[in-house]
């Protein structure tokens, strides 16, 4: 790699800043702690402080003081509280995380995930895993822009926009320790400070976890901090300092059993080989200087990922057998031809500007520039299994020659604009529009190989792409209380780095177009009284240009191509209703359809079909209760539901009760409980799975296979404030 790594990584360890700045008022759970619903400030939807009442979007918000009393020992158990999200846990639970967020189960590139408005990860080297290189338990907040928001933000953000907010200049001086343990050898340790001396405020929050994990093989180990330094040089001119770092290393063999085995033993390792091991170190700088009608943001950042793991989802039995799409072939092959060891990341430095002009008290205009440079590897080495059990999981391999070495470099320059205006008392419209410049320089260090069967490697080469990203919306305030909106939003995302140059089996891998989606959506919302909020979107999104692998009619050969052609819409609501001063019940739900309108394949043709694990309705629903004797501590019961999904492309289904190409859903039930033992002491527990359901965090249709979720745990720790 060409970028000097010991100075990267020097960078690495400094303070960062948030990219964008804080609201004076906390941020409030969605339908929840405000005053009303439409006084909830949001920062995401246009990069700058807004009220709801002002966003075209449907944004989903958990407020500090929320993270704080529910501690997520995942981030699932945060986010799936906002109507429209499901994230689920991966490995039987596991660190790993895949979202569905007007998205089936996905593990591609549809969502961007931002620290204080910096993307965690660049465009060009996405993980659905990037979760777990963000400290979510100790949060300011955690803001979701749900659909498209490329306008603003560029590739990846389809699905949706995830924001952690971290960092946050402190008010006043903070000290605050606390621990837990919890079933299956679950411990954590966790340190909250901040310190505020004259015009200088300082923070640090750690969290340290450790689990043996109830499946066989699933240790894990992991550590997250988040520092920050604000100062206040004048009254008009300010410098925020935040510092990120996570660390974790676990054991995948929480990966997918087949049926008997899930029903049976769900606690085996599937594979006992497979391993994980990932870092992130941000820091980024914003330079906030106001104007007498406008504010300069700069936001110098650094980052750094690294990953290196053991990839679990090709070790199928490695024994010789026909692909399922090709049940009676003459020559059966190796069902793991691309198991394999990786050993990847990239080191970014980059730049944002922003500029907010006040046209008026009620209208702006928001412009910058984002740039991003960022040297990418890639060293995959093959492996082949080596015990002789009969059975499908491998229980031992030995290397076998080095797959893919490359380097790829970065680059991306993307200018936009975003405006406001209050065309009248009651009609406000909004526009946006983005460019985006994308650059990838890939060195192939193994040398050509085009004839390979299974791994092919490209020469070296350049690639360019370049998309416009528009919005365009307006809202109605219908009432003092109520506002409805309508917004069409352009989103895009690039061909990752692995999916241009790891060609596999594919020729000209290389040779692709961005992704394109388009989205609409309506959307009402408000406080019907003062005790009772809700939230409604409607939405429908079609994606054109995906991927495909193909055959290609002259050579024979497998190619990649901008073919596919799928459908996306659907229904969510919240609604918050306060019973009384000490009860409230929360209501999210989501119906949704997720099709393939074009998409024709080398295994098949499924346009029509619906997609798998794309689960047709989720929910989440929460009583809370906040009885006396608690002392200012609270019950929580609650109910998720997942409901039903496909689990392979055909959509086979028969009548009969064994059928296993679907997976019905499932019910879980969660219960917390908190109290205050003295004004510094409090005292909680969690039960995860109260009722001891059995069921499937995500299903695969090789096999096909099941991950099987955790069963009933019970954690219990404090928290003691100085």
């Amino acid at each position: 790699m060409k970028m000097n790594k010991s100075v990267n990584r020097a960078a690495s360890l400094g303070l960062a800043l948030a990219a964008i700045p804080f609201s004076s008022q906390l941020l409030a759970e969605h339908l929840g702690e405000a005053d009303s619903l439409l006084e909830t400030m949001v920062i995401t939807a246009t990069r700058d402080e807004n009220t709801l009442a002002k966003t075209a979007a449907s944004v989903g918000i958990l407020s500090e003081q929320l993270i704080q009393e529910v501690n997520p020992g995942h981030a699932t158990e945060l986010l799936n509280r906002i109507p429209g999200v499901n994230v689920v846990q991966l490995g039987s639970s596991g660190e790993g995380a895949a979202a569905a967020i007007r998205q089936p189960i996905s593990y591609g590139p549809v969502y961007l995930y931002l620290e204080n408005g910096v993307p965690t990860r660049s465009a060009g080297f996405f993980n659905h895993n990037a979760l777990y290189g963000m400290n979510v338990s100790n949060a300011n907040g955690i803001e979701v822009i749900k659909g498209p928001g490329s306008a603003l933000y560029g590739s990846d953000a389809i699905g949706a926009v995830i924001n952690l907010l971290s960092g946050r200049p402190p008010v006043e001086d903070e000290l605050s320790l606390g621990a837990e343990v919890g079933a299956y050898g679950w411990r954590r340790a966790q340190l909250r400070a901040a310190k505020v001396i004259n015009n200088h405020g300082f923070t640090a929050r750690l969290d340290v976890s450790e689990y043996d994990g109830w499946r066989d093989h699933t240790e894990s180990e992991r550590q997250s901090f988040t520092g920050s330094w604000n100062v206040d040089i004048n009254e008009s001119l300010s410098v925020n300092t935040v510092f990120s770092a996570s660390d974790l290393s676990y054991d995948t063999g929480g990966s997918g059993l087949q049926y008997d085995d899930y029903k049976n033993t769900p606690e085996q390792a599937g594979n006992l080989i497979a391993y994980r091991k990932a870092s992130a170190y941000r820091i980024s700088s914003a330079i906030e200087k106001l104007f007498d009608n406008s504010t300069l943001t700069i936001t110098p950042f650094a980052r750094s990922n690294d990953l290196d793991y053991m990839a679990n989802w090709t070790l199928n039995s490695g024994r010789a057998s026909c692909p399922s799409w090709k049940p009676n072939c003459d020559k059966p092959t190796l069902d793991s031809q691309d198991a394999h060891i990786n050993e990847s990341g990239h080191d970014s430095l980059g730049l944002l500007v922003k500029y907010r002009y006040n046209i008026s008290p009620d209208s702006f205009i928001i412009s910058g520039v984002d740039v991003d440079y960022s040297e990418g590897k890639v060293q995959q080495t093959y492996i082949a299994r080596t015990d002789n059990d009969a059975g499908i999981y491998w229980l031992d391999y030995q290397t076998a020659g080095s797959l893919y070495d490359f380097d790829v470099d970065f680059v991306s320059m993307s200018p936009y604009i975003h405006s406001e205006t209050q065309i009248t008392d009651k009609l406000r419209i909004s526009a946006g529009l983005r460019y985006d410049h994308i650059r990838y320089d890939y060195d192939n260090l193994l040398g050509t190989d085009l004839d390979s069967e299974l791994h092919k490697r490209l020469a070296d080469q350049s690639v360019q792409m370049n998309h416009l990203s528009p919005k365009l919306s307006a809202i109605y305030q219908f009432s003092n209380t109520i506002n409805g909106y309508a917004a069409y939003r352009h989103a895009f995302r690039i061909p990752s780095a692995t999916q241009l140059f790891r060609s596999g089996q594919n020729e000209d891998s290389s040779k692709l177009d961005p992704v394109k989606a388009d989205s609409f959506e309506l959307g009402l919302r408000g406080n019907i009284s003062p005790r009772i909020a809700f939230d409604s979107a409607l939405y429908y999104m079609t994606k054109d240009d995906d991927i495909l692998t193909v055959t290609d009619d002259v050579t024979g050969g497998r190619r990649n191509v901008n073919a596919g052609e799928t459908v996306h819409y659907g229904f969510e609501q919240g609604i918050d209703v306060q019973i009384s001063d000490t009860m409230d019940i929360y209501l999210a739900y989501t119906r949704s359809e997720h099709k393939y309108k074009t998409w024709q394949d080398r295994s098949g043709d499924y346009s029509g079909n619906h997609m798998p694990n794309a689960p047709k309705d989720f929910s989440n629903v929460r009583f809370n209760y906040r009885p006396q004797l608690l002392n200012g501590g609270r019950i929580e019961l609650e109910w998720v539901h997942q409901g039903c999904h496909w689990i392979d492309e055909k959509n086979h289904a028969d009548d009969n009760a064994d059928d296993r190409d679907t997976y019905a859903g499932h019910d879980l039930l969660n219960l917390r409980v908190d109290y205050w033992a003295s004004s510094q002491l409090n005292l909680y527990t969690r039960v995860l799975n109260l009722s001891d359901e059995q069921y499937a965090e995500t299903t695969s249709k090789w096999g096909p296979q099941y991950v099987p979720g955790r069963p009933r745990s019970v954690f219990a720790g404090f928290r003691y404030e100085f």
